[in-house]
């Protein structure tokens, strides 16, 4: 049913200095926008990679801190994948962005670094390497190396009752589960779900604290998932189960679009990309 990670979501508290980060310091694509019913400034998409965006909402209240702490239930990264990393450590490093560019590779075998935006969201981005079980887990042969950005790696979330979680992203959604990692003390840590080949979904262990935020919170706000038909992948998810919290309508960007959320609240927008909307266009 589900094929892609098509954006994540979040709200911004000034728009000028998120966009100055995501395009001249990470050097994302501005695509397009779109207004509100008034008229009134609503959101930027700014583009990854063909079918891979950001949305960037207006108007965000600052109300929370950075999302490293993994204490907290709920988003807590998301992560773009490059094919070449070391260009774009060497401009970050020049900015003063990371301190340097000598990277190593982490536990699963993936070169990568973190940095944060102007609200303070963590953003990882990653150099798959061949022999990481990401790469591993592949139905079909996935172009490593390269220039540029190459899609959204991953996104993450810290969950209250792991067995829960997995039910819904595995047994629900479809994702699979590819592999377990502990923590440097061998206690279960992170579980990696498969959505698709190159795109992943992170589900940590352990989450104690209870964020309570506003619609107008700045940082995450939810994560699109694309699917072929929505209409079909709702009444599929249905029967499974799964509640419906806003049926299959047609957007002001022409997709078709619903709505439903995971056991820990978690908003998930489900997504049928039309031909003639703006993302296809870009």
């Amino acid at each position: 049913m589900i094929t892609a990670v098509a954006h994540n979501a979040m709200k911004v508290t000034d728009m000028q200095k998120s966009l100055d980060f995501y395009c001249n310091t990470l050097g994302l694509k501005k695509a397009f926008e779109i207004s509100d019913d008034a008229g009134n400034p609503w959101i930027v998409y700014l583009k990854i990679c063909d079918g891979a965006f950001i949305e960037l909402f207006y108007d965000g209240v600052k109300d929370r801190e950075k999302a490293y702490d993994s204490s907290y239930i709920g988003y807590h990264h998301f992560c773009i994948t490059v094919g070449d990393i070391k260009p774009l450590a060497a401009s970050l490093c020049q900015q003063g962005i990371i301190p340097s560019t000598d990277l190593t590779p982490g536990r699963d075998l993936n070169i990568g670094m973190w940095i944060h935006d102007p609200d303070g969201n963590a953003v990882e981005i990653v150099q798959y390497a061949p022999e990481s079980p990401q790469m591993k887990s592949n139905k079909a042969i996935y172009p490593l190396g390269g220039k540029g950005y190459t899609g959204i790696g991953h996104t993450a979330f810290v969950t209250d009752d792991m067995d829960k979680a997995l039910d819904f992203y595995c047994n629900k959604l479809g994702f699979q589960r590819i592999y377990d990692m502990p923590d440097e003390a061998g206690n279960p840590w992170l579980i990696y779900l498969r959505v698709k080949d190159g795109t992943f979904l992170e589900l940590f262990y352990d989450g104690t604290k209870q964020l309570h935020l506003s619609d107008s919170s700045a940082g995450f706000m939810h994560m699109c998932l694309e699917c072929d038909d929505v209409y079909k992948t709702v009444e599929e998810l249905r029967s499974r189960g799964v509640e419906i919290d806003v049926e299959p309508s047609q957007g002001k960007d022409k997709n078709y679009q619903a709505w439903i959320h995971d056991p820990n609240g978690n908003k998930i927008e489900l997504m049928t990309i039309d031909p003639d909307s703006p993302q296809a266009t870009a």
